[in-house]
């Protein structure tokens, strides 16, 4: 009973590994000048996102700045920060575009959210198909 639980599961075990890999890069690159974590967790999914056989990896991080998106969006594509496997993860920068708080939290504690995307093949992960 227990080899049909670890072939099904040892896939998405790897893969959630491959996760908290890219969690980890991210982490460990220096954050921009004035610019600090919201908190230091990030929120992670692998889902097939689409069409295809492929694994989606999203990972969120909600940082606070005095830079604007495009300062932070620039200073991330710079990065390379690597991807699930070897390219260079997509990033995207989400700011407060109407935000009824964003006048009262002033220009220098933005919030903005970092959002590092990357996709691989399915292999045997029951998610990705």
């Amino acid at each position: 009973m227990l080899f049909p639980v670890l072939l099904i599961m040892a896939p998405m075990w790897i893969n959630d590994g491959k996760l908290d890999d890219l969690t980890e890069r991210f982490f460990a690159h220096p954050l921009p000048p004035q610019t600090s974590f919201t908190d230091h967790s990030a929120d992670g999914s692998i889902a097939l996102r689409g069409n295809g056989n492929h694994c989606d990896y999203l990972v969120r991080f909600s940082l606070t700045t005095g830079l604007s998106e495009k300062e932070i969006f620039d200073y991330y594509a710079k990065a390379r920060i690597r991807g699930i496997e070897t390219e260079p993860v997509t990033v995207t920068v989400y700011g407060p575009m109407h935000s009824s708080t964003f006048g009262q939290i002033g220009h220098h504690n933005r919030p903005v959210v970092v959002e590092l995307f990357d996709s691989t093949d399915a292999g045997f992960d029951l998610r990705c198909h």
